[in-house]
């Protein structure tokens, strides 16, 4: 006998209906050409856009944090013991789009899954780091109008006032269209 046999049969999840809203799990990205677009930078920080991957409804932004090492800033860092919470709540980013609307990096906070937002959203899913370094994937839907896209950037903590960096939407659109779908979305 082994040593699960006794366990119960886990119960089947319910299935869960894909929003365009969310971040798509049967699609590769296409993968915008761009370099890395500095948001923001002090002589103890500096934050950039290091990548971005487009897909058929949002897009993936990469966003990268490096820390000097600086022993009396260590409770400051994204990880850091004592001041984590404060150091990123101070953190804001955001985008502006060429029709006037913007979309404010939410946290870990997701739209409700069952209504769609009125407009653009922006949340971070995933990120980690060291010490002296941080690296977080922020969601946004829909994917940009034609035209200007600024990424906006403020982080107290470190001395980072709002600060603006921007690309063209097209290179985005672009990759959306190279975006490859695996199998429909609701699929299993």
């Amino acid at each position: 006998m082994g040593f699960f046999d006794e366990l119960p049969a886990p119960e089947p999840e319910p299935a869960r209906r894909h929003h365009p809203w969310e971040p798509p799990e049967a699609e590769f990205p296409g993968i915008v050409p761009i370099d890395t677009v500095v948001l923001g930078r002090t002589d103890e920080v500096a934050v950039a856009v290091t990548g971005i991957s487009a897909f058929s409804a949002g897009m993936e932004i990469f966003l990268t944090a490096r820390i000097r090492p600086s022993a009396d800033r260590q409770d400051h860092l994204p990880g850091g013991p004592r001041d984590l919470a404060a150091s990123r709540r101070s953190f804001r980013f955001g985008l502006q789009l060429a029709d006037g609307s913007k979309a404010v990096g939410r946290g870990g906070h997701r739209p409700d899954r069952d209504s769609e937002p009125g407009g653009p959203v922006l949340w971070v899913f995933a990120g980690g780091g060291g010490p002296h370094s941080f690296v977080s994937r922020w969601w946004a839907w829909p994917l940009p109008p034609k035209g200007p896209l600024e990424f906006v950037c403020e982080w107290p903590t470190f001395g980072i006032a709002e600060s603006r960096a921007g690309l063209d939407a097209q290179l985005i659109l672009d990759a959306a269209d190279r975006s490859i779908r695996l199998w429909p979305e609701d699929e299993g």
